[in-house]
């Protein structure tokens, strides 16, 4: 068994280094070019949508990036750089007027598309086109307002469950943890700490196995079937029982899982799905959504369906942002894996393969070898 996972994982050691050492080189070339890193045409999380008011305009950071997002009187969302074009002063201080956002400095009035409609000093004067505030390309989707920094390398189609008729959603807010955004999708696709990170709840020191599972993984994504885990309460209010795991990343810092209870006659299983959306405040510091679809006959209240996600997830924060590095290591040899962490290690190739950088050691790699 275990010369089998170190045949395995040399196999792995030896097609990761050679994408490393190409993606590296690639990377370093383009370094002056930052609208290649592919991370700038992802749709991100930027707030949950009931954070948005029309009242006041919310300032956040994403990737480095000083952003604003308000609503307009339609319920629009907006997302845009949270700088005027005038004197650089944040729009995030400003305030929302009807359909507009008010500089406020010296009160230029914004539309809706970004462009300045009035300079209160010259009300006569009719602003040119590039006394505009830089608009982002925004969706709402889940009940998550999301937004890309530059054009969108896709459409944002990502959770259909969230749809599902006769669910119920729980949104959490948005947590901010201190460690890569790869590192937090890792985590959320790690069985094997369950009895030591979440006993009593997720895992049992009485069951640590955790059996062989199939891994796929294609240009679109990598998918792990066929994960079994014994959980005291895998759902809440609910008794020891075996559960099942689908883990699927489509999206390089997106996951979704689905966990069901194992089938029982006459009984309806109770089914979770849960989507992780992260967007990076930098590479070290990640704000992360968590969207739950509890579908079955659980009595649970919302708060508590609210509750038992909430807790397991500050459970995994001190271990996560303990580990060192913070970012995402690539290079073969960095740590040693072991048999159940197939599915993060088929996630490392696949984000080598597409040339992600952000959070990861090869980002890092590429600065270095460009400074």
């Amino acid at each position: 068994m275990s010369m089998g996972l170190f045949h395995f994982w040399d196999d792995c050691s030896r097609s990761v280094a050679y994408a490393c050492k190409r993606r590296a080189s690639t990377l370093t070339a383009m370094s002056t070019t930052p609208d290649h890193d592919p991370l700038r045409h992802e749709w991100l999380p930027v707030a949950n949508a009931s954070a948005i008011c029309v009242q006041q305009p919310l300032a956040f950071t994403l990737a480095g990036e000083k952003l604003v997002a308000w609503r307009d009187t339609a319920g629009q969302a907006h997302v845009w750089r949270d700088r005027c074009p005038h004197r650089g002063a944040a729009l995030s201080l400003g305030q929302v007027v009807g359909d507009t956002l008010v500089c406020p400095y010296h009160g230029w009035v914004f539309g809706g598309d970004g462009r300045c409609q009035r300079m209160p000093a010259h009300p006569g004067f009719e602003p040119p086109a590039k006394a505009a505030a830089r608009a982002l390309a925004v969706r709402e989707r889940y009940g998550i307002v999301w937004a890309c920094l530059d054009d969108p390398a896709r459409e944002l189609a990502l959770f259909p469950e969230y749809d599902l008729p006769g669910t119920r959603c729980i949104h959490l807010a948005p947590l901010e943890v201190r460690t890569s955004a790869p590192r937090l999708v890792e985590n959320f696709l790690d069985m094997a700490h369950f009895a030591f990170v979440h006993g009593g709840i997720l895992g049992d020191l009485a069951h640590t196995e955790v059996r062989g599972y199939a891994v796929e993984s294609s240009p679109q994504g990598v998918v792990a079937r066929d994960c079994f885990a014994w959980q005291p309460a895998g759902f809440p209010g609910q008794e020891g029982d075996e559960v099942e795991y689908v883990y699927e990343v489509r999206r390089p810092i997106v996951a979704m899982l689905t966990k069901r209870t194992a089938p029982r006659p006459g009984a309806v299983p109770e089914v979770l799905h849960l989507l992780l959306a992260l967007a990076p405040v930098d590479e070290c510091r990640t704000r992360a959504w968590l969207v739950s679809v509890f579908d079955g006959n659980t009595s649970a209240s919302d708060q508590a369906l609210h509750d038992f996600n909430a807790d397991i997830f500050q459970q995994d924060v001190p271990i996560v942002e303990s580990q060192s590095p913070r970012w995402l290591p690539l290079e073969p040899g960095a740590e040693l894996p072991q048999a159940a962490d197939r599915m993060s290690i088929a996630y490392r190739r696949w984000l080598v393969q597409g040339g992600w950088s952000y959070g990861t050691s090869l980002g890092r790699a590429a600065r270095q070898a460009a400074a």
